[in-house]
């Protein structure tokens, strides 16, 4: 399960989180004012993540609702009001691809984790 840790926790101790995230395979929550904000995982985490996105495949059967149920054990999810959740459930099609397409105009080539997986077998 993922730790949560604050934005000054995580600034100030950077170093340690990343070393444990490296050397032993954790994974952090990055919270402000206690909503999740950003994740700080493994690259080799991050390679996994952009394989699936890229194949566009789910996660295993029942792994999205663990992980989803573990976050809001651990206090990271925050209830959803039914308009917001109605607003991007019921987006046209049209509007829809226009999202897609602004997200994928963010991912990198090639992704950001195998750049890092390449540079670090360099160095």
């Amino acid at each position: 399960m993922a730790g949560k840790v604050t934005v000054a926790q995580a600034r100030s101790n950077f170093s340690d989180l990343l070393a444990q995230v490296e050397l032993l395979g954790r994974r952090y929550v990055i919270a402000r004012r206690g909503r999740p904000k950003a994740a700080l995982v493994s690259v080799e985490d991050l390679a996994r993540l952009e394989a699936m996105d890229r194949a566009g495949t789910e996660p295993a059967a029942g792994e999205r609702e663990h992980a989803l149920g573990a976050l809001e054990r651990a206090g990271m999810l925050r209830p959803v009001s039914p308009e917001l959740a109605a607003t991007y459930v019921n987006l046209d099609e049209t509007t829809r691809e226009d999202v897609r397409a602004k997200l994928a105009k963010r991912r990198y080539d090639p992704p950001l984790s195998q750049q890092i997986i390449r540079d670090r077998d360099q160095g």
